[in-house]
């Protein structure tokens, strides 16, 4: 009885004779081929098998900040779903972990959302301060109002585009992290409903592109 593990091999050399990078001789590298389609059809064995699976690789992108501000940690939360990461917090680091170019793309997409934030933040309530209102909860509102309305954008965007955290990105970290100490999130108070919905508004439209960097 023939083993297919074994045909499988064979069909993987056949293959690696069949590369035209590597092999000169194209009447040998025709043959090679097409012996590799007759084995493959003879036995029922799809390309998927024969090919050398490489294995997944894994970044870690880390960003810190001097200051721990709370809207940190649910913002990258929103940020990592949406490009296909996981998230966690090592002291002051924000550590994106996913496939290499995802796992950037993350980092520069949440190092500056954190700054749009923080500027805008300031200035609302600045604003508010100079003109003599109150501004206990202001920032915070914001912020918070900020991350609900890029939740509710990127909710749209992952359904319609059917993104998902790639499974093996799952299993790694929970491979990595089952030894871990939980930190628990910071809430973040809402005390100010038009810096909230100013937030807000500026959340759900932040990935317009001609609000992204260059």
């Amino acid at each position: 009885m023939t083993n297919k593990d074994d045909i499988v091999e064979k069909i993987k050399r056949l293959f690696a004779l069949g590369d035209a990078k590597k092999n000169n001789a194209d009447a040998e590298a025709k043959a090679a081929m097409l012996k590799a389609q007759e084995l493959m059809a003879k036995y029922n064995i799809s390309i998927e098998e024969c090919e050398e699976q490489e294995e997944p690789e894994y970044a870690h992108e880390m960003c810190e900040h001097k200051w721990d501000y709370a809207y940190r940690i649910p913002l990258a939360s929103v940020l990592a779903k949406n490009f296909k990461c996981v998230t966690y917090n090592r002291g002051k680091q924000i550590v994106f972990m996913g496939h290499p170019s995802d796992a950037k793309i993350c980092r520069t997409t949440f190092e500056y959302a954190y700054q749009f934030i923080l500027k805008r933040g300031n200035q609302i309530y600045n604003k508010r301060y100079t003109m003599g209102y109150p501004t206990k909860g202001v920032f915070n509102s914001y912020a918070n109002g900020f991350i609900i309305g890029l939740k509710e954008a990127f909710d749209v965007q992952c359904t319609a585009l059917a993104i998902i955290t790639p499974p093996d990105v799952v299993s790694h970290f929970e491979e990595i992290s089952k030894d871990w100490r939980k930190k628990q999130s910071k809430s973040i108070d809402v005390n100010n409903y038009e810096a909230y919905e100013e937030g807000r508004k500026d959340g759900k439209s932040f990935m317009d592109k001609d609000k992204l960097p260059r």
